[in-house]
């Protein structure tokens, strides 16, 4: 096993991402970097909203004795991580279907929440999720990661771990309270500010609209716009079923 650092940058040249489907980015590279300090040998690995697959791929270019499953609800983002899975002659399970619903009756040491965490009204306008990639967030961004948090319990062993994006262009404490009342452990693992990208700075006016309500966070310094994403890793829910 070798913990090396992984580059999604680097990696996505190697693989095929359509501008149809998610683009990874700075949660994705953070996601990946925190799986990679948690998970152990032999660890069943799911990545929730696998887009074109990058994740896992990076994962078990680090593992090669773990069990990698994959799901998103793209149908078109489940081929390509098929191809690319194929491609780099990695072995994973993907399926396709909205959250956890692929995945019935089974249980993972270890969860990658991957799916959409920012305010839907952004990410429509955004160069994320350009091109009608599925986003439906809610208008705090909060609305798929509490799904998760709620039913993850289910899909879990007994020692199981789940992570999942804190970004503050959604709703950062209503979802740590949730998280919190369903499990007993959340720790912070990775975090960054960063600048919002070039091309959303049209964007202000919402987003100071959105903040009012606090929807959403962010701070305004040398004139641009900074965000937060962090990466907190949740693990003992309070029932665990």
């Amino acid at each position: 096993m070798n913990k090396s650092k992984i580059d999604l940058e680097e990696l996505a040249k190697k693989i095929f991402v359509s501008k149809s489907i998610f683009q990874p980015n700075l949660t994705s590279q953070l996601s990946c970097e925190t799986a990679i300090l948690k998970i152990k040998k032999n660890f069943k690995v799911l990545d929730l909203g696998c887009g074109s697959g990058i994740i896992g791929i990076a994962i078990m270019k680090n593992f090669n004795n773990i069990r990698m499953y994959c799901s998103d609800l793209d149908k078109k983002s489940v081929k390509i991580a098929k191809n690319n899975f194929i491609k780099h002659k990695l072995i994973a399970d993907v399926r396709e279907g909205n959250l956890f619903n692929p995945w019935k009756g089974k249980r993972f040491d270890y969860i990658i929440n991957d799916v959409s965490g920012i305010s839907s009204i952004i990410a429509k306008k955004s160069v994320w999720f350009m091109n009608k990639v599925p986003c439906n967030s809610g208008k705090d961004g909060t609305d798929l990661t509490i799904s998760v948090i709620k039913e993850s319990p289910i899909y879990l062993t007994k020692k199981g771990l789940i992570q999942i994006p804190l970004i503050s262009l959604s709703n950062v404490k209503k979802v740590v309270k949730i998280a919190k009342r369903n499990f007993s452990e959340i720790n912070i693992i990775k975090s960054k500010d960063w600048f919002l990208p070039p091309g959303m700075e049209n964007l202000l006016k919402i987003m100071n609209k959105l903040k009012l309500k606090k929807y959403i966070n962010f701070e305004k310094k040398f004139g641009r716009i900074i965000c937060n994403t962090s990466i907190a890793v949740c693990r003992k829910p309070r029932i665990y079923q």
